[in-house]
């Protein structure tokens, strides 16, 4: 399986990359000018044009950066997430490609009280800040582009690299969504959490 990791230059993107590199062709992808990534190339994340040709020939994609978009200006990491996750989902649609793996952030459920059971179908709390707000926009674009049938797309909320979340965990996570049959409803949201209250 051909699979695109958009956001490879971000933390969760690059260990994916790496990690399913070893039984999956990976297309790294990033904003950022360099990586250690074998094969990794810096794209335009908000220029259909830049992606589509790299899309081209892949069977699914993992969007790594909207849910975790990097730099400190709030205008922009708002733009990352939702305009980003909205041209990333669209030039996978248009390419043919039917199944993608959004990545977010548990932090949206973090500020319930902790004695309560919170599960994926509870609603977000996303606090008035931009990084806080980000994932969620981007989980909302995925949501309605994914509720049009055109592409399968499965929702994984994750905590910090090497919190509550392990690096084999979210891998595991990854490779059960990009093998998961496609079935009649084309949105699906889950939490990945290996210790901690959303475990």
């Amino acid at each position: 399986m051909r699979v695109a990791i958009i956001g490879a230059d971000r933390p969760w993107g690059a260990l994916l990359a790496a990690e399913l590199g070893a039984e999956l062709e990976v297309v790294a992808l990033g904003a950022a000018d360099t990586s250690d990534l074998a094969g990794y190339r810096q794209v335009d994340l908000f220029q259909r044009e830049a992606l589509d040709p790299v899309l081209a020939g892949a069977q699914a994609i993992v969007h790594a950066a909207g849910g975790d978009p990097a730099g400190d200006d709030e205008q922009a990491l708002l733009d990352i997430a939702a305009r980003g996750t909205y041209v990333a989902l669209t030039a996978a649609c248009a390419v043919g490609i039917e199944k993608a793996v959004l990545l977010s952030s548990l932090d949206l459920l973090r500020d319930y009280p902790e004695e309560y059971l919170v599960d994926p179908q509870w609603n977000a709390l996303p606090r008035a800040a931009a990084r806080s707000l980000a994932p969620l926009m981007a989980e909302l674009v995925g949501r309605e582009i994914g509720r049009t049938g055109q592409i399968a797309v499965h929702c994984l909320r994750l905590d910090e690299l090497g919190a509550e979340t392990t690096a084999d965990d979210s891998v595991a996570a990854v490779r059960q969504a990009l093998t998961a049959e496609r079935e009649g409803h084309h949105w699906s949201l889950a939490h990945v959490a290996s210790s901690g209250r959303f475990a």
